[in-house]
């Protein structure tokens, strides 16, 4: 029987005893898919008032709540660092004391890997650094000249500091505040777990209810902005590798049919990949997909990992570390350029990730039974950190030395969604070329399917109060379906932005959430500190 704190509520979540939604919590399964279905239609039928209207909720979010999203994310860093260096955190499981994890460390590194990186890091793998390279706090300060080999180094670290701790650490307190109350305290694994003791009373009640709501909506939401995106990619990828001008329109962006053809396989593998479980399609496709991951990486390592890209990951890397108390907490004046670019780029990533960390951390949460406190938040924070600044420093470092080279083709004036294609194509030709792009366009499908099973298994997850055993197929397809709908009908009216601006404003009470779960967590190291001595 699990050890449970006295802050603990006993209450429980009520669900549905018969029909299609047994086992289902009915106030989290139809109120999420109204709001997402209201979102939507309002989106989709009054384009011109949501778009204004999102767009400027999404204007005085980021102005107005800069100083609280840096500070935020900046403490969820303090905190996650305490908690590794605490002694208890390494005697602590997520579950009973005798517990073992139930996958093996490859593959549970793996499964966190992929939920957490996403696609994103394929999409913004060339663009972000190349648009940094032309202007960044240091470029605005006049320290630095756009364009020159001291600039490509402050690109490469602040592209570290919007894909480094700070984004992990959303996912690392988050999740972790829901595994320690689910594996070891016997909470159901759902969102609103994560601050049970502060709940109360309130955990099976409709407080409770409405966290779970907007974290399903958060989760469509997060998901549909990277999957919009990441169907564009690999499209792109497709027209690279094939020469096809069908694929793409006269401005270069892909065509809207053939996102819509990439959405729905990604779409019927991932749905098919819930139904076969959690230890078979999920767990296979993560690990084929860190695979293909790696090799792309070490592809780029080979081509480009030339004695200066080397240096200029290590000055890179340094700079980081080094100035990161001063980057992460630095709250520009609103009079000045460098809070434009701070909005635009640090914010917004800032928004971003926590808007993510609902699907994600309940991802983490879920596969992470087992391990203790300490290996959770090394395997979810620092050893993904390490890959993502290796990932750019090639990756990025690539398309760096082809600028700094002034190389013809000018790398930044090809779409987002064809830049890391191009870079590709740049250091090679013929064949290599053609081979090297199949498996950067292969492995964006992947990491697009990873990304919507894993929000598909959190979506039904939260929806059933919290039984991660509870996954029927018609849930499964539901779900799956609905997500797929929603993100065809943005991609098709040009509604992407439209989503995204809603994403960013659902992130802002979600990071009240996550800074709560940082309480919950203490609550139970001062209760299990409190065992020991006993």
């Amino acid at each position: 029987m699990a050890i449970r704190p006295n802050i603990l509520s006993t209450r429980s979540i009520r669900r549905s005893a018969d029909g299609f939604y047994k086992g289902f919590n009915l106030p989290v399964a139809f109120g999420s898919m109204a709001v997402v279905v209201s979102l939507i239609l309002w989106i989709l039928l009054f384009p011109r008032s949501a778009t204004t209207t999102l767009s400027l909720g999404r204007e005085l979010t980021l102005s107005g709540f800069r100083g609280w999203y840096v500070y935020a994310l900046a403490g969820f860093v303090a905190f996650c660092v305490v908690v590794v260096c605490l002694p208890v955190s390494g005697r602590i499981r997520l579950g009973p004391d005798t517990a073992e994890p139930d996958f093996s460390t490859g593959s549970w590194l793996s499964m966190m890997f992929c939920a957490g990186i996403g696609a994103g890091v394929l999409i913004y793998a060339v663009a972000e650094p190349l648009a940094h390279f032309q202007s960044n706090p240091m470029v605005l300060a006049g320290d630095l000249v756009a364009g020159s080999p001291e600039a490509a180094v402050s690109a490469l670290s602040y592209t570290y500091l919007h894909w480094g701790l700070s984004a992990w650490s959303c996912y690392a307190v988050l999740g972790l505040a829901v595994a320690l109350y689910s594996h070891r305290y016997g909470m159901p694994l759902t969102i609103r777990t994560a601050l049970a003791p502060l709940l109360g009373k309130r955990y099976g009640a409709a407080f409770g209810n409405i966290i779970d709501i907007f974290s399903i909506v958060a989760i469509v939401t997060g998901v549909a902005t990277t999957l919009g995106y990441g169907v564009a990619q690999f499209v792109s990828g497709a027209a690279a590798v094939t020469g096809i001008d069908g694929l793409r329109a006269e401005d270069g962006e892909p065509q809207v049919v053939w996102q819509l053809a990439a959405l729905g396989l990604a779409a019927i593998v991932a749905t098919g990949s819930v139904v076969s479980g959690l230890g078979r399609g999920i767990k296979w496709l993560s690990n084929l997909s860190t695979g293909i991951f790696f090799l792309v990486l070490a592809t780029f390592a080979l081509i480009a990992g030339s004695g200066a890209s080397l240096a200029r990951y290590g000055a890179a890397i340094r700079d980081y570390l080094f100035e990161f108390p001063v980057t992460a907490t630095l709250v520009a004046n609103n009079a000045d350029a460098l809070a434009d670019w701070q909005t635009d780029w640090t914010i917004f990533y800032w928004a971003w990730w926590i808007a993510f960390a609902p699907f994600v951390a309940l991802f983490l949460a879920r596969v992470s039974r087992g391990r203790t406190l300490r290996a959770f938040v090394l395997g979810c924070m620092f050893i993904p950190v390490t890959v993502c600044t290796l990932w750019f420093a090639f990756v990025a470092g690539a398309a760096l030395d082809w600028q700094l080279a002034a190389s013809v083709p000018d790398l930044s004036r090809f779409p987002i969604s064809a830049q890391i294609y191009e870079t590709f194509r740049a250091y090679t030709g013929g064949i290599t070329s053609i081979v090297g792009n199949s498996i950067i366009a292969l492995l964006m499908l992947m990491l697009l399917i990873t990304t919507m099973n894993a929000a598909i298994l959190a979506i039904n997850t939260i929806a059933a109060g919290g039984v991660d055993d509870v996954q029927p197929k018609g849930h499964v397809i539901l779900w799956g379906s609905a997500v797929t709908i929603i993100i065809g009908a943005l991609v098709t009216a040009g509604g992407t932005d439209s989503i995204r601006d809603a994403m960013i404003l659902g992130a802002l009470p979600f990071s009240f959430v996550i800074a709560l779960s940082a309480v919950s967590v203490t609550l139970s190291l001062i209760f299990e500190a409190s065992q020991q001595r006993n």
